[in-house]
C-alpha cells in the first residue's frame, strides 16, 4: 500500500512539473493561456487543469499547432535536472 501512495506522489509532482513546462511553452510562444487554448482547440478551464497538473495533457493536441513544436519541446527538455540541456536550431534550406 505504500509503494501505491508513493507512486501517486511521485505521479503528481511529475504532473506538476510537466503543467510548469506546459506555462514555460506557452510563455515562449508569447502565448496567454487564453490563446494557447483557442490555438490548440480546448477550453482554457482545461488548459488550466494541464498546467496545474490535475489532468494529463493532451500531447496529440499540443504537437499538432505547429508553433507550439519547438517551445514545447524546450520547455520539457528544461525538466531535465540531472543533465545540461543546451538548445541549437539550424534552419534548413
Amino acid at each position: 500500500m505504500a509503494k501505491a501512495d508513493l507512486n501517486k506522489l511521485e505521479m503528481s509532482d511529475f504532473r506538476a512539473d510537466i503543467g510548469k513546462a506546459l506555462q514555460r511553452a506557452f510563455s515562449l510562444a508569447g502565448w496567454s493561456q487564453k490563446e494557447a487554448a483557442g490555438r490548440i482547440g480546448r477550453d482554457t478551464a482545461q488548459i488550466a487543469r494541464w498546467i496545474a497538473g490535475t489532468e494529463r495533457p493532451q500531447f496529440d493536441a499540443l504537437f499538432a499547432v505547429e508553433e507550439l513544436r519547438w517551445p514545447l519541446i524546450q520547455a520539457l527538455a528544461g525538466l531535465d535536472t540531472k543533465n545540461e540541456v543546451i538548445t541549437t536550431i539550424r534552419r534548413t534550406a
